[in-house]
């Protein structure tokens, strides 16, 4: 039976061709005139769900991690925390610990003193909420580590996974070889991990290349110092490998980024463990110091300003922030890297190069997770050691929350965190975060369901895919079609009709990762009020026309009541034409 009230919008999205970087959805930096005020609960109301008023319950939860010589500190209580937005002393609504002895958290924020015989027990300041999970992503960077040193590192990620992953977290193994690769989605069943851990050993790494290619101009270079050639040969070759290695550290920190995208939109701790031989601050930082000391010229080191990679490194911790991602990063090397030569070497480095080296490939570590509250493992072969503590870092922390007035429009803050009479104590939280309008946040839900089974929709919406047409250039039109059952969506009167306003976000990605840009349509729902009963019972659609280069595709779509604030999401999977790809 056909639905008796029908909106068709046309709308194409074009996937991705480049198979280099896949476009990461921009955030929606202001929404449409709300019809009421977002503020306030419809007047007259009549279907639809509850009125969200998103004014009182936006609350900033900082999870802050406390740690001295002997590891977590527990037992502090809301009153020994000092939290600072944007330099103002916030009053805090919310106070939990959670610790790894227990799944829920410890609302008692301590020891509570046990009460005299006639007195009744006291009840927690704070009502703990259920737990929401864990999302912990493992990523290898096959592109950046050597065989050795992963494997190494591998062998202990697999017992942590074992101890840390129990129900309801969940963990997912990812690696990047050119591009980004989920080897295992979301799973709570540690062995399904271990077993794509495991087949991640075939992979021959990358890096490896990449210290043989140093090598030689390493050679080169002693070569050229010491028959009297040009200082200028010396730094052509420094200068091709600086260049390339900035070109391939943009791929790089572009999957980190493509990652934490996909798990902007996902609710509760979300945390990514980065593994590699580490990435160069300043790619060949190394080789023109190593110029600098045979030709004994110090004007050389100037010529690294033209490789600095900072801003790509600020530019990943912003995106971290943003979607409340914090990354663990550990360097695999070990207390290798602190040796002026390595095993394979023709010809021992330089004790200052080596230091160089050693510095400018950990710097980005220690940067990515500092200023994203987590913490980097370096110049350590215990790597169990290192996995201790960061599952320490993720299951042991203060959940401190204050109130924030919304602005309604995407915002970065500035936090800082205190304990008071504790300057001793290391603190672990993020330290800037993106205040997001709630038009970005459903568009980041959006986006993650294009990767992840998001099971979150009280609008009861549902999505139907047509035959796919052929369009030019080889792409494909795919109609679609997003249905909302009218009794889901509010409605108002106005004049002899009642209206209600409804927000589409959508996108689309294939199997092999390239995806759509986020799109949204607006659409106004005008019935008779006379027929209302009898139309209540349908459904209200909206029609787009997808264009889609031929491949698998997963389709996300969010619809919002403008009235409410309400919000559903659904995905649907659809083949367009592969075998058409393949020939």
């Amino acid at each position: 039976m056909q639905p008796p009230y029908v909106l068709a919008v046309s709308s194409c999205l074009i996937a991705a061709l480049a198979a280099a970087q896949t476009p990461q959805p921009s955030p929606v930096a202001s929404e449409p005139a709300e019809k009421p005020p977002a503020a306030e609960a419809p007047a007259s109301q009549i279907g639809g769900l509850r009125f969200v008023d998103v004014a009182e319950v936006t609350i900033v939860n900082v999870d802050v991690g406390v740690t001295d010589r002997n590891g977590p500190v527990v037992g502090l209580t809301k009153d020994d925390f000092e939290v600072f937005q944007d330099g103002k002393l916030q009053d805090l609504t919310n106070f939990y610990l959670f610790t790894r002895a227990s799944a829920a958290p410890d609302a008692t924020a301590g020891p509570t003193p046990t009460p005299a015989p006639a007195q009744p027990t006291p009840a927690p300041a704070f009502e703990p909420p259920p737990r929401e999970p864990r999302f912990l992503a493992v990523y290898v960077d096959n592109e950046n580590i050597t065989p050795f040193n992963r494997n190494r590192v591998l062998n202990k990620t697999n017992d942590f996974l074992r101890s840390f992953l129990k129900p309801p977290d969940k963990a997912m193994i990812v690696s990047y070889q050119r591009s980004l690769k989920v080897q295992q989605p979301f799973t709570s069943d540690p062995e399904e991990c271990v077993e794509a851990l495991r087949l991640l050993r075939t992979y021959t790494g990358g890096r490896t290349e990449v210290n043989s290619s140093r090598r030689q101009i390493e050679d080169a270079i002693n070569n050229y110092a010491d028959k009297g050639g040009s200082m200028e040969q010396a730094l052509g070759d420094a200068r091709a490998f600086a260049r390339e290695g900035r070109n391939n550290l943009m791929f790089t920190v572009g999957g980190i980024k493509e990652l934490i995208g996909m798990m902007s939109g996902l609710p509760g701790k979300k945390s990514v463990i980065y593994v590699s031989d580490g990435l160069p601050m300043r790619p060949g930082l190394e080789l023109f110091y190593g110029i600098q000391e045979k030709y004994s010229d110090p004007g050389v080191i100037s010529q690294t300003m033209d490789f600095d990679a900072t801003d790509l490194f600020r530019s990943l911790v912003t995106t971290a922030n943003a979607s409340s991602v914090t990354l663990y990063t550990i360097d695999a090397r070990g207390l290798e890297a602190e040796l002026g030569s390595e095993a394979e070497n023709r010809v021992a480095r330089s004790t200052l190069a080596a230091s160089v080296a050693r510095t400018n490939y950990q710097d980005s570590l220690v940067y990515m997770a500092q200023q994203t509250g987590g913490m980097a493992i370096i110049n350590s072969n215990d790597v169990a050691s290192g996995l201790e503590k960061i599952a320490n870092d993720l299951q042991t922390y203060y959940s401190l929350g204050y109130r924030l007035v919304p602005s309604g429009q995407d915002r970065s803050h500035v936090v800082s965190v205190k304990v008071k009479g504790h300057p001793d104590y290391r603190l672990t939280y993020q330290k800037r975060f993106i205040e997001k309008s709630l038009a970005t946040r459903i568009g980041d839900r959006v986006m993650s369901g294009l990767s992840f089974d998001l099971e979150d929709n009280p609008l009861a919406i549902e999505i139907r895919t047509g035959e796919p047409m052929p369009s030019s250039a080889g792409r494909w039109l795919l109609p679609v079609e997003i249905s909302v059952p009218i009794e889901k969506i509010a409605l108002i009167p106005d004049g002899r009709e009642l209206v209600g306003y409804v927000m589409a976000y959508y996108a689309a990605r294939d199997d092999e990762g390239r995806q759509s840009d986020l799109q949204r349509t607006e659409a106004a729902l005008r019935i008779p009020e006379a027929e209302y009963e009898r139309a209540k019972v349908g459904t209200y659609t909206i029609s787009a026309t997808l264009l889609l280069e031929p491949g698998m595709y997963r389709i996300s779509v969010g619809v919002r009541d403008q009235l409410t604030n309400q919000a559903g999401y659904a995905t649907v999977r659809k083949p367009v034409h592969p075998e058409e790809k393949a020939k």
